[in-house]
């Protein structure tokens, strides 16, 4: 009776993202998570928990964590699987089944399919080079080196920019919105207890 059942829900709207089952401090744990899962927190700058029932055995934690993917719909979720496999995303499949998951899969997690993919694109090369030797691609200005006025105006534009600050979740201090994830990541954020 020591498994439990948790959500994880976005910062940016409160929306549930994954619904898990573990013990100890999976609920709170960034490791052996799917790289969608990754993406969502990466994106989001953090995630909340909340532990929906505790006391549970494995095989009662297993039947509510399918009964909530399967409530809340697998294509809503990012979890890999419809739950009760403890992270093996392979139990139940045949290998035919397992490969066309896995294509399905990455073509989810990139957000679109190429339109080029598997392709062959015979001209574009050809119309490249018709490009640049009409001078519409002209690469002189990366290869010459920048005037003193140059570099001061991109000195100047640099600090006009604007970064949004963010409060990290995890350590409560304010970084910018795009290091975040690379805060989280680092040495510097400890986890406030």
């Amino acid at each position: 009776m020591e498994y439990y059942v948790y959500k994880h829900t976005r910062l940016k709207d409160g929306s549930t993202f994954y619904i898990g089952k573990g013990k100890g401090k999976r609920f709170s744990s960034e490791k052996g998570r799917n790289d969608y899962w990754n993406r969502i927190v990466r994106k989001d700058g953090g995630f909340t928990v909340e532990i929906l029932k505790e006391g549970l055995s494995n095989d009662e934690a297993c039947e509510l964590e399918i009964k909530l993917i399967s409530d809340i719909g697998l294509s809503n979720l990012s979890n890999l699987a419809e739950g009760g496999q403890g992270g093996d995303t392979r139990k139940g499949f045949t290998k035919e089944e397992y490969d066309l998951w896995l294509k399905r899969k990455s073509e989810a997690q990139t957000g679109k399919t190429s339109y080029w993919k598997d392709k062959e694109r015979p001209k574009h090369s050809q119309m490249l080079k018709s490009k640049h030797e009409m001078g519409v691609y002209d690469y002189k200005q990366f290869s010459e080196p920048k005037s003193d006025e140059h570099k001061q105006k991109m000195s100047e534009s640099a600090i006009e920019r604007i970064r949004p600050m963010v409060k990290c979740v995890k350590c409560g201090k304010e970084v910018p919105n795009t290091h975040i994830a690379q805060h989280q990541r680092g040495k510097k954020c400890i986890t406030i207890n």
